[in-house]
């Protein structure tokens, strides 16, 4: 596919538009992706037609909803009614309709409506209705807008004369923080997200030199505590907290422990690389021992050379070169794409959890001689489950960030699979818990039966559960469905890519080595009853 034809957005508004949409296009001018919008007020008509901008497309639908445009030049608000029963009908529907991901947002209501009871009123009752359908829907993401005006500093939010004679609601002001906001949003779509935030300390979490200032010498004002705040916040949404300083260890751990202003604990801290070497190697010591890609970190740290040093030796590393002006750090963070992320799931919130019990995992491993006594005390639990439009975000999600155990790498959004599922397909999620704890959802299989094959596109597992015998026993309980529904054959097909070579070497393993040349993609084939009393094999 060509640059040109990447997926883009297309916007749909109660209001006019067409400078949201222009000031879109020219965000994403340099990357290939086009902004097309549906005609000036048209929401309803959009949904409806199959050929139209919304439905038609497979990037991102941006619709925007100002409610009380479902009533404009009414003599009363309940003349939205139908019109807004008609919207949430089609809105429901929508997930089926298109393979594309939507953003929907109820954008402020003007100063006259509020200011008005009835209107008012019917404006709080119609967000609600639009808020209670559009937020279980998979595929289908509500974006706040109540904190906008603060994080973009916008002065003011209305224009009531351009409304009126244009039906252009919003300051230029507030519609390039919609824009800016919306574009970065839609972009989590279209790229990995980073799993890991690596902290410098001085200057950075606190105002001066721990070494030299003490614990209690450091300053940790306002700023300094938002940014900490900000970074907590990063962990409750399933980034992993490490820190990375040029300092003795000791004094680093002294302002964390004793420091009353601090907001971060050491707790909160997965790893860490406090010492005198170079950031760059302590990064890739890091990326190394939480086995995670390094297109996967984000580096913050307040000096130019540190942050020029880390750009240069890990270019695949997001580098936040974080200002020392304490007041400014933590609106600087607020709009840095690195940390943007649509949307968090049960898993992004175990993830630190389970990175902290890593540890003993690794005790016990290494208290013991044989692997297989390893992997009994572990007692390791795996559950397969049929994927359901609760465990759509997850799945969706696994197949965009799962890069190493992953036949063929291929993404897909909630839209598209919910299309496999209802063109016939099937889905099945893996959990995965040990006498250390919950792994969460770790794994996800899609097939679909022709004749008496079952068609495996994706089998996919993440790197956290490697080595743990979970792949066998996914491609067994896989049999066991296969062979249920009359299947006596599994068509795995393999596409290599830079980092999926533990998926090969499973294939191979359960192949006898019948598998092309490494650059080379195949498909494997299994016979079900073969595989039934096949012995566990692991993914290296």
């Amino acid at each position: 596919m060509s640059d040109a034809r990447k997926p883009g957005i297309a916007l749909a508004a109660t209001f006019t538009s067409d400078g949201l949409g222009d000031a879109m296009a020219r965000r994403l001018r340099d990357t290939g992706r086009e902004v097309m919008a549906a005609p000036y007020g048209q929401v309803l008509e959009p949904l409806l037609d199959p050929g139209s901008v919304l439905l038609a497309h497979a990037g991102v639908n941006v619709v925007l909803l100002r409610a009380e445009d479902l009533f404009r030049g009414g003599a009363d608000p309940s003349a939205g009614d139908r019109l807004l029963d008609e919207l949430l009908s089609v809105l429901s529907a929508a997930p089926n309709r298109s393979a594309a991901t939507w953003l929907v947002a109820l954008t402020p209501p003007s100063p006259g409506a509020l200011a008005d009871p009835a209107r008012a009123r019917w404006v709080e009752a119609a967000t609600r209705r639009v808020t209670e359908t559009v937020a279980p829907l998979p595929g289908m993401h509500l974006v706040a807008l109540d904190d906008l005006t603060d994080r973009y500093e916008v002065p003011q939010t209305h224009d009531e004369y351009a409304d009126r004679i244009a039906h252009l609601p919003y300051t230029d002001e507030y519609f390039d923080a919609l824009t800016d906001w919306l574009v970065r949003l839609a972009g989590t779509t279209w790229r990995k997200p980073r799993k890991v935030v690596v902290l410098d300390c001085d200057n950075t979490l606190w105002a001066g030199v721990c070494g030299e200032d003490g614990p209690l010498g450091v300053e940790i004002g306002p700023g300094r505590r938002a940014v900490q705040e900000f970074m907590r916040d990063q962990r409750a949404q399933g980034k992993l907290l490490c820190l990375c300083s040029r300092n003795e260890e000791a004094d680093v751990r002294a302002v964390f422990a004793e420091n009353p202003a601090m907001v971060l604990t050491m707790e909160d801290v997965t790893a860490h690389r406090i010492g005198w070497q170079p950031k760059a190697q302590y990064l890739y010591e890091l990326s190394q021992e939480l086995g995670l890609a390094l297109n996967s970190f984000v580096f913050v740290d307040d000096d130019a050379v540190e942050c020029a040093s880390v750009r240069a030796a890990l270019p695949e590393v997001a580098v936040v070169e974080l200002t020392r002006d304490a007041d400014a750090a933590p609106r600087q963070l607020a709009h840095e794409t690195a940390f943007d992320q649509l949307t968090v799931t049960d898993e992004d919130r175990l993830r630190a959890d389970w990175y902290r019990a890593e540890p003993e995992r690794r005790a016990l491993e290494q208290s013991l001689a044989d692997y297989e006594e390893f992997l009994a005390r572990c007692a390791i639990e795996v559950s397969m489950e049929e994927l359901t439009d609760s465990a759509l975000d997850r799945a969706a999600q696994l197949t965009t960030r799962t890069t190493q155990f992953t036949l063929a790498g291929t993404a897909f959004t909630v839209p598209e699979l919910r299309r496999l599922l209802d063109g016939g397909g099937r889905g099945w999620t893996v959990r995965v818990r040990d006498v250390f704890g919950d792994y969460g959802t770790v794994g996800l299989v899609l097939a679909q039966a022709d004749g008496d094959v079952l068609n495996v596109p994706v089998f996919l597992l993440s790197c956290r559960v490697l080595n743990r015998r979970v792949e066998s026993r996914m491609l067994r309980m896989l049999g066991a469905e296969a062979a249920a529904a009359g299947c006596r054959t599994l068509r795995l097909p393999y596409r290599p890519t830079p980092r999926n070579a533990p998926a090969r070497h499973f294939l191979k393993e359960i192949s006898g080595g019948v598998i092309g040349a490494d650059d080379d993609p195949g498909v494997i084939a299994v016979r079900v009853a073969d595989w039934a009393d096949a012995p566990a094999v692991a993914a290296p």
